[in-house]
């Protein structure tokens, strides 16, 4: 099971301090995890501006399965990036678990980005070099795990986890596109994230492969994670159990899914 959000001590090292006023449980549901207020993003300046957001309004409550869809352009991969901490807003307000993003100093975001959210993109981001469970051990020796015997261990059960347990010392060029993704996915779940945010995430695999991918996103919901995915594809948004469609910055419309 995912852990909560926080910032704080972990493994021994200090980082930033957790930033007061929780907000309460959203009525009727679990507790706001993701919450934008107005947020907009404008990149350049005067002629040269372009409005990414324009006012944005979200939230997406604990253990929610979620699809933002829109098309090239629609501003969804800047709202990914905003809440993943990737990226900050122009202006308005983004929450995470309750903590203004803006209070919080690099180290901070830093421990947030490898600690609570699991990130997974359409590109594979695998290093060429290193087999399979050596990329998936990253975000761990990124989080100062000494222990090699410990990491290799983890790095192992996640590539299980995804049905990849008998690829561990296969390099990308030996995997097919489907199998690299989802040796991405189970470097994205080693930290053990409360957190998957997933940007187009089966843009670059056959429809097979990317019922497979889809198929592990829901066992990672099912298991009490937070999912949220981007894309332009009907088909993948429809997977989900909330569809939320941006067009031109702008949330367009926000509705439950029967599943």
């Amino acid at each position: 099971m995912s852990t909560p959000v926080s910032v704080g001590h972990r493994g021994g090292a200090t980082v930033a301090p957790t930033l007061p006023a929780r907000r309460p449980p959203a009525p009727g549901g679990g507790s706001p995890l993701l919450e934008l207020i107005g947020v907009s993003k404008t990149y350049g300046v005067e002629e040269a501006a372009v409005h990414a957001l324009a006012g944005s309004d979200l939230v997406v409550t604990t253990g929610e399965y979620v699809a933002i869809m829109g098309q090239s352009g629609s501003g969804k991969s800047t709202l990914m990036h905003i809440l993943g901490c990737l990226d900050t807003p122009s202006s308005g307000t983004y929450l995470l678990d309750g903590q203004d993003v803006s209070g919080m100093d690099e180290a901070a975001l830093a421990w947030v980005r490898n600690h609570s959210i699991g990130f997974v993109f359409q590109q594979f981001h695998l290093l060429p070099r290193l087999p399979a469970w050596r990329n998936v051990e990253l975000p761990l020796l990124y989080a100062g795990r000494r222990s090699r015997r410990r990491r290799q261990e983890r790095a192992e059960a996640a590539l299980a986890a995804v049905g990849m347990g008998d690829r561990l010392s296969h390099r990308p060029n030996q995997l097919s596109g489907g199998q690299q993704q989802r040796v991405a996915i189970a470097r994205a779940l080693v930290t053990d994230p409360a957190i998957v945010l997933a940007d187009e995430p089966t843009g670059n695999l056959a429809s097979d492969q990317a019922t497979e991918v889809l198929a592990i996103f829901e066992a990672m919901h099912a298991q009490g994670r937070t999912v949220v995915v981007i894309t332009h594809d009907p088909d993948v948004a429809h997977r989900a159990q909330r569809l939320v469609r941006i067009r031109d910055g702008r949330v367009l419309s926000d509705e439950a899914l029967a599943r």
